[in-house]
């Protein structure tokens, strides 16, 4: 049988590379950032490193499902349920919004932490139910509806703090990181945004998106390392 068209360019191999570069940089951050949130206890801190591992689901979710389609085309439809890349679809759309929210949360606790539940099990069952709407009434605006509005939040959060912050000389190393991830989490909505046939700027989206990601990598293991010999100094 041969290989749909979309499976046999450019395009098909470098979202796959895309795609494991992500989920890997992310399980990286999440892990190496234990340490710190360990010594630290801070929510913002906790909600930051939960972001990186929804986004590293939701990029193991990306790669499974390409590597379905893949499958599907080598073996015809016989081999997985038909009901397999619906499942897929909502639990990417769940995943890309629990990393929404708990970007979210990690952003506002210092403005909005006591206003916010100190729980935050009320948000998988508002992304399952979200997620659910999106999919079985195939209305994908519900989804980038949110995500811009939260997004649209967030800059205005993370830019005011950025202000105060530097009129008050103590600037939080991560600023610059949680305004990376917006804008990462921004090119992710365009990628939702474009039809399949404008592969040539979806390409160009990834590979703007994947040197983001590498730039925010870059930057937490920056961070971590000078809180690191910081520590290392105060201990001598």
């Amino acid at each position: 049988m041969p290989l749909p068209r979309f499976l046999m360019g450019p395009e098909f191999l470098i979202e796959l590379i895309y795609s494991i570069i992500v989920m890997f940089s992310c399980l990286v951050i999440y892990f190496k950032t234990r340490e710190i949130y360990n010594l630290s206890s801070y929510k913002s801190i906790k909600y930051f490193r939960m972001t990186f591992l929804f986004f590293a689901i939701s990029y193991f979710l990306r790669f499974f499902s390409r590597v379905i389609m893949l499958v599907l085309a080598l073996s015809g439809p016989v081999f997985f349920p038909r009901e397999l890349p619906s499942l897929t679809t909502l639990l990417l759309v769940y995943t890309g919004l629990m990393t929404t929210f708990y970007l979210f949360y990690s952003i506002s606790m210092k403005r909005l932490g006591k206003i916010l539940p100190e729980t935050t099990d009320y948000l998988h069952v508002l992304a399952i139910f979200i997620s659910s709407t999106v999919i079985f009434l195939n209305l994908a605006i519900i989804y980038v509806g949110i995500s811009v509005l939260l997004l649209s939040i967030m800059l205005f959060l993370g830019y005011s703090d950025y202000v105060n912050s530097k009129r008050k000389k103590s600037l939080s190393p991560f600023s610059i990181v949680y305004f990376l991830l917006i804008l990462f989490l921004m090119l992710n909505i365009f990628d939702v945004l474009i039809p399949g046939f404008f592969m040539g700027i979806r390409t160009m989206i990834y590979i703007a998106s994947l040197f983001l990601f590498l730039l925010i990598l870059y930057k937490v293991l920056k961070i971590l390392r000078v809180e690191s010999n910081d520590r290392k100094k105060k201990q001598t």
